[in-house]
C-alpha cells in the first residue's frame, strides 16, 4: 500500500483528540477528575504534540493530589512550548502539592517572564511567600522555645488592689458613676494599677540600698510599667492602656477569690471558666491578650497623636520603648509582633494592592523595626 495510506491508518483521526478534549474539559468541570484524566490520555494518545492537553491532565491530577504526576505532565507541555506562561504555571502548583517551595517560586517567576501580567502566578508567589514567612516565623518560636510552663503575671505579688483597678476600669468603658466623672475613673484605675505594681515590688525585692543597685530591678516589667502608668494618668485618656492591667487585675482577683473558696459560690457554668482562666491555658491566653493590647497601643500610636495633638507624645514614646523591651524579653510579645507582621504582609502583598501601597507598607515596616531597636536599645 502507498505509503501516505499507512500513516493515515496508523493514526487516529484528527477529532479524536479534539472530543477527548471536550470530554476531559467537561469531566473536570464537573469535579470528575479520574474521568478527566482518562479523557486528557486519549486526547494525549491521539495527538501527543499536543502542550494544551499536557497542560490541562496536569491541572487533572494535581486536582487529585497526584502531584508527581502532575509535575510529569508540566514538564512535557514546557518541552513542547517553552514560552508559553501556563505551562510553568502548572510547574509551580505541581511544585507547591509536593511542598518544595523554593522551585514553585523559580517556575511561576519564569511564568511571569513570558506572562508578566498573570495575576493567577503573581497571587501564587505571594501565597508561597506568605508560607516561607510563617515558616520563619515558626522556626523564630521554636528557637525561643514555648512558652513559661507556669507563666506568672504580673504584679502579681500586690494583687490586694486588683479589685480596685477591676472596678475603675469597668467603671471607665461602662460609665457607671456617669460621663462627669468617667475621665476620673480612667486616671484611678492607672492609679490603682501603678500602686498594685509598686505594693508587688516592695513585696518582692527587700527594701535595701542593694536592692537599688540590682540591674534586674530596673529590668522587671513591674518597674517598668510603674512609672508608664503615672505618666499617662496625666494625660488624656487612651482607653487600650487600660486593657492590660485589667486583664491582670481579673487573674489577680480570681486568684485570691478561688483561695479564698469565694469560687464556689458563683454559678457552675462562671466557676468553671473561672478556674479555666486560673490554668495554665487560661494563664497564657491572659498574657496573650494583654501583649496584643500593648502592641495595638504602639501600632495606633500615629493616629493617637494626630487626634490628642503633641502633648501625648511623651507618654506614647514611654510606651513604645515599653513594647520594644518587651519583645526582646517577652515570649508573649514576641508572638504577638510576629503575628501582626503576618497579617499585615498578606494585606499588603495581595495582588489587588496597589504597588505603590505596598511600596509604603514595606518602607513603614523598616522604618518601625529600626525605631523599635533604637527604643529597646
Amino acid at each position: 500500500r502507498p505509503k501516505g495510506v499507512c500513516m493515515a491508518e496508523a493514526s487516529a483521526p484528527p477529532s479524536a483528540a479534539e472530543e477527548a478534549k471536550q470530554s476531559g474539559t467537561a469531566a473536570f468541570k464537573a469535579g470528575r477528575f479520574d474521568d478527566a484524566v482518562a479523557h486528557f490520555t486519549t486526547a494525549i494518545e491521539a495527538d501527543p504534540q499536543s502542550h494544551v492537553l499536557f497542560s490541562n491532565r496536569s491541572a487533572a491530577y494535581a486536582k487529585l493530589e497526584q502531584y508527581k504526576a502532575s509535575l510529569l505532565d508540566a514538564n512535557q507541555c514546557i518541552k513542547l512550548a517553552p514560552t508559553w506562561a501556563k505551562g510553568h504555571s502548572r510547574r509551580g502548583a505541581a511544585y507547591v502539592g509536593l511542598r518544595n517551595w523554593r522551585q514553585a517560586i523559580v517556575a511561576y517567576e519564569e511564568g511571569l517572564t513570558h506572562e508578566p501580567d498573570s495575576a493567577v502566578m503573581k497571587e501564587a508567589l505571594v501565597s508561597i511567600q506568605l508560607k516561607l514567612s510563617g515558616a520563619a516565623a515558626e522556626q523564630m518560636q521554636q528557637q525561643r522555645g514555648p512558652p513559661p510552663r507556669v507563666p506568672a503575671v504580673p504584679a502579681a505579688a500586690g494583687g490586694d488592689l486588683s479589685p480596685l483597678t477591676l472596678l475603675l476600669t469597668l467603671a471607665y468603658f461602662v460609665p457607671l458613676l456617669g460621663a462627669a466623672r468617667r475621665d476620673l475613673c480612667y486616671r484611678g484605675a492607672l492609679w490603682a494599677a501603678a500602686a498594685t505594681c509598686l505594693l508587688s515590688l516592695s513585696r518582692s525585692w527587700p527594701l535595701s540600698m542593694a536592692t537599688l543597685k540590682d540591674a534586674r530591678l530596673w529590668k522587671c516589667d513591674d518597674m517598668q510599667r510603674l512609672p508608664l502608668l503615672l505618666l499617662l494618668s496625666l494625660f488624656p485618656p487612651l482607653p487600650f492602656i487600660l486593657v492590660p492591667p485589667a486583664a491582670y487585675a481579673l487573674h489577680h482577683s480570681l486568684s485570691r477569690a478561688h483561695a479564698r473558696s469565694l469560687l464556689t459560690k458563683l454559678p457552675a457554668a462562671v466557676r468553671e471558666r473561672a478556674i479555666w482562666v486560673l490554668g495554665e491555658e487560661g494563664t497564657h491566653t491572659t498574657l496573650a491578650f494583654a501583649a496584643i493590647s500593648d502592641l495595638m497601643v504602639g501600632l495606633t500610636a500615629p493616629f493617637l497623636a494626630v487626634s490628642h495633638g503633641l502633648r501625648i507624645v511623651p507618654p506614647l514614646l514611654l510606651h513604645l520603648k515599653y513594647v520594644a523591651k518587651s519583645h526582646a524579653t517577652s515570649w508573649y510579645m514576641q508572638t504577638a509582633v510576629e503575628t501582626v507582621r503576618l497579617k499585615l504582609d498578606s494585606l499588603f502583598h495581595h495582588r489587588r494592592c496597589p504597588a505603590p501601597v505596598s511600596a509604603a507598607y514595606v518602607r513603614c515596616a523598616g522604618l518601625a523595626a529600626s525605631a523599635a531597636r533604637l527604643l529597646a536599645a
